[in-house]
């Protein structure tokens, strides 16, 4: 018998034995060799670059454009098949209609709003229990709350100390595990700090709580003028993709149309389109989670192009029974 490999086969076996008991102690922990083996759909944007699943920060000067940016990301997002509630605490009917009307906003039920904070939304302790509430009950594919202060606990009311890290820090991962359960896009506004519109080199730096946002968000967008005050910018970092600036036209005098690297934005739209409608095409009667597999995309992803497709005319079906193609885009 040779001993040397009879002793490392021993070794082995009592290796194998503790990692199996380290993972029934511990199922959440993942091995290198199960990750390889893991399908794991790409990463999914309701608008690529500027909306994720998860949680988004945008923070900017007051009268720059916010709100009316947060609305054309509305109209975005609902022209893909998605739905959309938004939180506009500084708004009355008035004033929302009257921003309807300056960005010409389509008439649909996909988008969602309460104007003020009153009714189910007046007491910011249940404010986040009562955007679960209506997840609950309703599918929205992005929460926009605008503004951010409005949906946290006031500091002096919360257990985590009072520096600015801790409780933003702390406030923020709650927001950032809702987004995570219900596979949606939190999205909020929020405030800038001192000197607002000023230029600042690093753009984080305008926001109150930078350090805790950027450590917390999935996402964060900052609005501000540009250097030379001539115009403004809006800039795009975090978890998600790596960091870009665009570019932003004013528009009635407001700036809040996006110029630059966001005019691929729709071409990135039509081909996620046009890639399920080929799919479609070649495998008549496909289910949709079946698109889902060969194309290695999220079920939202596809849930919305197919939506899209279907109102547009170009295919026919249902996700039971399968879709076939009506016209080719």
């Amino acid at each position: 018998m040779d001993f040397d490999k009879f002793e490392e086969r021993q070794k082995m076996n009592v290796e194998e034995l503790s990692l199996r008991k380290l993972k029934e102690a511990f199922p959440t922990l993942v091995g290198a060799d199960e990750l390889k083996r893991m399908e794991i759909p790409k990463l999914d944007w309701f608008i690529p670059d500027l909306v994720p699943v998860g949680l988004s920060i945008l923070g900017g000067p007051k009268k720059l454009g916010k709100s009316y940016l947060v609305l054309q990301f509305c109209q975005d997002i609902i022209a893909d098949g998605g739905k959309v509630f938004y939180f506009a605490g500084e708004d009355s009917n008035t004033l929302q209609k009257a921003r309807h009307e300056v960005l010409n906003f389509e008439d649909t039920k996909n988008f969602q709003y309460h104007p003020g904070r009153h009714g189910q939304f007046a007491s910011p302790q249940a404010f986040r229990s009562k955007v679960e509430q209506m997840l609950d009950v309703h599918r929205f594919d992005v929460i926009f709350i605008d503004t951010m202060n409005m949906a946290l606990t006031p500091q002096g009311l919360t257990p985590h100390r009072s520096d600015d890290y801790s409780y933003y820090a702390s406030e923020l991962r709650l927001w950032a595990e809702l987004a995570v359960k219900h596979n949606v896009g939190i999205f909020m506004v929020h405030h800038t700090g001192k000197a607002a519109h000023q230029h600042y080199p690093d753009p984080l730096d305008h926001l109150l709580g930078s350090t805790a946002i950027t450590a917390t968000a999935d996402w964060v967008l900052v609005m501000q003028k540009t250097q030379d005050g001539q115009g403004a910018s809006l800039y795009v970092e975090g978890k998600m993709a790596k960091s870009q600036e665009f570019g932003l036209e004013k528009v009635d005098g407001i700036y809040f149309r996006i110029v630059g690297h966001a005019k691929d934005l729709a071409l990135s739209r039509k081909k996620a389109q046009q890639e399920v409608c080929d799919c479609i095409k070649a495998n008549p009667n496909i289910r949709q989670f079946e698109i889902v597999q060969k194309l290695e995309r999220s079920k939202q992803n596809v849930s919305r192009a197919v939506g899209k497709l279907i109102r547009d005319g170009y295919i026919t079906g249902n996700s039971n029974d399968g879709y076939t193609i009506l016209e080719t885009p």
